[in-house]
This record gives structure tokens, sequence and C-alpha cells, in this order.
């Protein structure tokens, strides 16, 4: 018998079948999950061991062939798969996301582009897990049961079902407030007096969880020696689209979530030209006041929609990697320049614009802190305080934590922060990253303080990053009237914020509901209806 027919009697055999399309099973329910819980790398190849050793025992239980009814789990599948569908485009499942495309014409033929590929690789996994499965399910007694099993079990686990179930619950009871009647618009809103100028930094995901010793140690260390001469918010929760790099700068910088347009949401800003057109945010602020306004980021401004965003609402200096990377040939990491290297151009750029006369801003955001292990700056390695860290996770947010000390007390020490405030803030609260367990069983917050102000004390009442926009302009001697700027309190003063009044879920429910907010913040015509 030749080689090749060797191989095919092999291939025919029911154990070399079984360990294939199990292979094939496993691999593509990993990449399901995987999408829908961002599993850690270091999870994915034990969860596929598992259903691949799992399926492979159930082929060995009574191996001898069975007829099935395959239908039911089928259907099952698509139903899941529909779900799995929506999520890839929408971000949720979200009918009000789908009538969205139905009453606006934002259909562009680049989103139509991207929602069409989306959907084709989205079912990709589902489709091998059908034709996997038309091959296990009667190859014993044993898959035979999990046949039977399977329709029920996925209709259990599909969020569809849940989400439908929510959805009949939400529409027993009373509507959630309409958040377009609590919009203060801040457009006009100017100084009467003296400003100051501003150091806005935004540290990827150092949340204020992090400064637990119990959990962590001492990785927070840095932030805390600064928090000393500096005010404080401590109970600042995240609510609904404001949990990434761009919503939270929308949040925290123009006093609203970043309200979705349909499929373009997350990271596909970059699908339109204007981020919010219809909002007034700090740096249309500040421009309109006299300030110069620089944007500094290490990973690429075109990215999810950053430089949209900062173009369009009052940054004129716009400074990512690819305006910077050919100063640190070399010198780059899996998302763009290492924090060092971009807190020495933020230095470089203070030190400029301290010397005009005009006001100025520059906002910053740190990479260091990015899911899933870190990005680790390389004059951090050697770092004592960084390398005792027990992994990859909490050396990065050591050593970004260090070099934003080091920056700031730089600038103080050049006296470069005469007459400005320094903000300090986490953009979001951590995504699924090495300790993300501990994160999880913590009471989560994340992180602001000013330093450059006569105040000293920490603001416990619950906000949300919304309510620091109003705060900054504040705190740099833009009163804002009765303390409101978009959904957000000024939370220095006596004002209950949103949070407060609602509580966290009925405000996400509002979040989820905003409609007449998006068309105003969105420059949607509502006749479009």
């Amino acid at each position: 018998m030749s080689i090749g027919s060797r191989m095919l009697e092999g291939f025919k055999s029911q154990a070399v079948r079984a360990i294939l399309w199990a292979a094939v099973f496993a691999w593509a329910v990993t990449s399901i999950i995987d999408v829908s819980v961002e599993l850690m790398p270091s999870w994915r190849p034990m969860l596929f061991t598992a259903i691949f050793l799992f399926l492979y025992v159930f082929s060995k239980v009574y191996p001898e062939k069975q007829r099935v009814t395959l239908r039911w789990t089928y259907a099952a599948t698509l139903l899941l798969a529909v779900w799995y569908i929506l999520y890839s485009l929408f971000g949720a499942v979200d009918v009000q996301a789908i009538l969205f495309h139905l009453n606006y014409d934002v259909g562009s033929e680049a989103v139509q582009d991207q929602a069409f590929e989306q959907s084709m690789v989205a079912i990709i996994p589902f489709v091998l897990v059908m034709i996997s499965w038309w091959q296990l399910a009667g190859m014993s007694r044993g898959m035979a049961f999990l046949n039977r099993c399977l329709p029920a079990t996925l209709l259990v686990l599909n969020p569809l079902t849940w989400a439908g179930a929510a959805g009949a619950l939400a529409s027993a009871g009373p509507p959630p407030m309409d958040l377009s009647l609590a919009f203060k618009d801040p457009i006009g809103v100017g100084a009467s007096g003296p400003t100051k100028n501003l150091v806005h930094i935004f540290v990827e995901s150092a949340e204020l969880t992090l400064w637990d010793e119990e959990r962590f140690g001492d990785v927070a260390r840095p932030l805390k020696n600064l928090s000393t001469r500096a005010w404080s918010a401590e109970n600042v929760k995240q609510v609904e689209l404001t949990g990434w790099t761009l919503a939270g700068h929308v949040a925290s910088t123009c006093g609203v979530p970043l309200l979705s347009l349909g499929v373009i949401h997350r990271n596909s800003f970059d699908l339109v030209d204007e981020i919010l057109p219809g909002a007034e945010c700090l740096g249309d602020i500040l421009k309109r006041n006299g300030y110069t306004n620089v944007f500094l980021k290490g990973a690429s401004l075109d990215f999810a929609g950053t430089r949209g965003f900062a173009a369009n609402h009052g940054y004129e200096r716009l400074l990512g990697f690819d305006e910077l990377h050919h100063r640190f040939p070399g010198r780059v990491n899996l998302w763009g320049l290492h924090d060092e290297d971009m807190l020495q151009v933020a230095y470089e750029q203070v030190s400029e614009l301290d010397k005009q006369s005009a006001p100025y801003s520059l906002m910053l955001t740190t990479l260091g802190g990015h899911a899933p292990t870190g990005l680790i700056s390389p004059s951090c390695e050697a770092l004592p305080f960084v390398s005792r860290q027990p992994n990859d996770t909490l050396k990065a947010f050591a050593c970004t934590n260090w070099l934003v000390e080091r920056f700031v007390d730089r600038l103080e020490r050049d006296g470069l922060l005469k007459n400005t405030i320094v903000v300090i803030q986490s953009d979001h609260l951590a995504m699924r990253n090495e300790v993300y367990g501990d994160l999880q069983a913590s009471d989560r917050r994340n992180m602001f303080m000013v330093l450059g102000t006569e105040h000293r004390d920490t603001v416990s009442k619950p906000a949300s990053t919304i309510d620091l926009f109003p705060t900054i302009l504040a705190s740099m001697g833009i009163p804002v009237p009765d303390g409101l700027a978009g959904l957000g309190v000024d939370l220095r003063g006596e004002m209950s914020t949103l949070l407060e009044k609602l509580g966290t879920d009925e405000f996400n429910r509002a979040i989820a509901q905003a409609d007449e907010l998006r068309d105003r913040i969105w420059g949607l015509d509502p006749q479009l209806h």
C-alpha cells in the first residue's frame, strides 16, 4: 500500500477524524469566546485544550455510530451567531442601533464595507462549528448525548435570550430619564478673571483601585506621592460608553458619553470626519478664550478616531506616533512610543509653551498600562521599584507611575508650573489584564487629582468621568453657570451629580436610550426620524 493510500486510510479512521474535527471545533469555539469576553493570551491555549479533550473523551464513550438530528442544534447555533454578529457590529445587542441606520443616512461606502466585512468574519467560526459538529455528533453515544443537550444549553448561554428578557422587564417599568433635558450646553462659557494653564495627563488604565496596597502592593506609590499636594476625587465610577481611551477623553473633556452611531462605535470612529460636532468641549472653550492647545499621544492619532476628535475640538498642534516616531528610531512598542519618550516630548512642548504670552493647555495620554500585559519603558527595566513587581502588568503600571511623578517634579523644579494646574487621571478602568481578577474583586473607581490649586481635600460624592469636565474648567478659573456643563457637575461644589441622583444602573439605562442627546451632540437632523 502506498504512503498516500495509508494516509487516506488513516484519515478515514474514526480516531483521526475525531482528533481533527475536535480540534476544529475547539479552535472555533475558543475564537468566539475570545472575542466575546477578551481572554488573556495565556488562557486561549488552555481553553482550546479543555474543549478538545472534553470532546475527544466523549467521542470515546460507547464509540459506535449513532443517528442524530442536528436541526435544533443548528437553529440554536445560528441564533447565537445572530447575537455574535450584532455584538461585532454594534458592541451590544442594540435594537436602537439597528433602527438608527434605518432613520439616518450615515451609511457611507466605508461604513457599509466595514459592516459587511465584520459580518463575514464573525460568521466564519460558526460555520466551522456546524461543519465540525456534523462530523462529530454521530461518532458515539456520548457525542449523541451532547447533541441532545446542546440546543437548550446554547439558548441559556445566548446573551440574546437574556437581552430579550431584560428588554421585556425594562419595557414594563418607567422610561429612563431623558438626558437631553439634563444637558447644559457650555457654549459661551468664558473666563471672567485670571485663568491658569493646563497640563492634562491621562494615565492609561491607572484606576484608583490599584492604590489598594493589600492587593497591589506599592505600585501606585508615585501617584500617591503626587496626591499629597493635590485636590482629588475618590469616588469616580465608570458608566456606559466611557470605558475606552477615546470615550474617556470625550467624557472628561466634553461631559457626555461617546454615544454611538449604530455600527460606528468604540474603535471605528475613524470612519467619520468629525467626532461630536455638536458638542462644545474643553478644547473648544479654551481655544475661544485664547489658549494654545496641544494634543499628545504615543500611539497613532489615526486609530479609533482620535485625530478627528482632537482636530475638531480646538487642538491645533497634534502630535502622535506618525509625527514623532522618527525622533526615536528603534524605540517603539506594540502601540507606539514608550512613555518615557512621549513624556520627554511633553516636557519640551511645555517648555516652549511657557515662553509665549498666550495661555496654553497640553493633553497627553500614556500607553504603559495598556492591556493585556502592559508596556514597560526601557529606562524602567533596571529600576528596583519596577523589577520587584510580581508580573508584567504591575511592572508596567509602576513604570509609568514613576515616569509621571518624575515628569511633574521636573516641570515644577524647572519653574514650568507657575500659574498652571496639572490634572492627572485614569482614562478608564483597566481592561482584562494579569490582575483583572483582583480588580474585579474590588470596588472599582477611576483616579482623578488636580495639582496647582489652593485646595488639598478629597471629595467622596458619587461621580463619573463625565463630571470631570466642569471640574477641570472651574479649577482653571473658568467657572460654568451653576457648576453644570454637558451632563457633568463641578465636583468642588454642592450640586448632586446625575450618578448620585439616578444610581449607576439607571444612569446606564438612560445613556443606552439617549437618542435625543445623541442627535444633538452629533449634529444630526431630527427630521430624519
